[in-house]
C-alpha cells in the first residue's frame, strides 16, 4: 500500500504525468492499458503492474478511477493543486495525498470520480471552503449514484420512496413540510445545493433560507 501511495504523490505532483493522460484525451482504459502508454503516469503504471501479477478486479475499477481523476482535473496547475492538498492535510491532520487517495480508492463508481474532481476544483476556485469540500466529499462516498442524479428533485417540495431515505441520511435534505396526513416533503439543505452546484455543475441559487411548512392534519368523525 506505501508503494501506491508514494505513487499516487509522485503523479500528483508531477505535471508531465497529467500531460501524458490529457495528451491522449479521454480513451478507453482497456486500450491504454494494453499499449502501455500509460505506463509512464506513476500511480497508473504501479496499479498496471500489481494487476497484471494479481487479476484483482479492485485494482483495475482503481486504475479507471484514478485515470478519470487525473483526466478530469487536468486543467488545474500544479501549484494550484499543491495549495489545496497543503490545506487539505491541515485541516485533516494527516498526509494529504494518502487521504485523497483513500477517498478516490472508496468511491464505489467511476462516475462519481467526476463530482469529486469538481469539488475539488470549486475548492481550487475558492467557491467552496475547505470544510465544506471535506463534508461533501464524505457525503460523496455515501450516496448512491443513481440517487446523486435525483438531487435536482429536491429543488422543490419533494418525496420519492428510497431515494428520500438515503439522502435525508446522508444530511443533504430537510423536511420542508410537515403533513399530519403522511404526505411529508423534503427540500436541498445547503450541503445539498452546494453539492449539486459544485459537484453535479447544475446552476441553482445557493441560499442559507431553511422553512418548514406545517399542514394541519385533518380529522374525521368517527360513527
Amino acid at each position: 500500500m506505501e508503494e501506491i501511495i508514494e505513487s499516487f504523490q509522485n503523479t500528483y505532483d508531477s505535471s508531465e504525468a497529467y500531460e501524458t493522460v490529457v495528451q491522449l484525451g479521454d480513451v478507453a482504459i482497456d486500450a491504454a492499458i494494453e499499449s502501455g502508454v500509460l505506463d509512464g503516469v506513476p500511480i497508473l503504471g504501479t496499479l498496471k503492474g500489481l494487476y497484471k501479477a494479481t487479476k484483482n478486479v479492485q485494482l483495475y475499477r482503481l486504475m479507471k478511477k484514478m485515470h478519470r481523476f487525473i483526466f478530469i482535473t487536468h486543467d488545474t496547475t500544479l501549484e494550484e493543486r499543491e495549495k489545496f492538498i497543503t490545506e487539505y492535510a491541515e485541516k485533516n491532520k494527516e498526509n494529504g495525498c494518502e487521504a485523497l487517495f483513500s477517498v478516490i480508492e472508496r468511491i464505489d463508481n467511476v462516475n462519481k470520480v467526476d463530482v469529486l474532481a469538481n469539488l475539488i476544483k470549486a475548492k481550487i476556485r475558492e467557491q467552496l471552503t475547505i470544510k465544506d469540500f471535506i463534508r461533501l466529499s464524505s457525503i460523496l462516498e455515501r450516496i448512491p449514484y443513481i440517487d446523486l442524479n435525483d438531487l435536482r428533485n429536491y429543488l422543490e417540495d419533494y418525496y420519492e420512496d428510497g431515494s428520500t431515505d438515503i439522502l435525508l441520511s446522508v444530511g443533504v435534505i430537510y423536511q420542508s413540510v410537515l403533513d399530519g396526513n403522511g404526505e411529508d416533503k423534503y427540500r436541498l439543505n445547503h450541503l445539498g445545493k452546494l453539492l449539486l452546484k459544485h459537484g453535479l455543475l447544475v446552476d441553482v441559487d445557493i441560499d442559507n433560507n431553511r422553512t418548514t411548512q406545517i399542514n394541519t392534519l385533518q380529522w374525521e368523525e368517527l360513527d
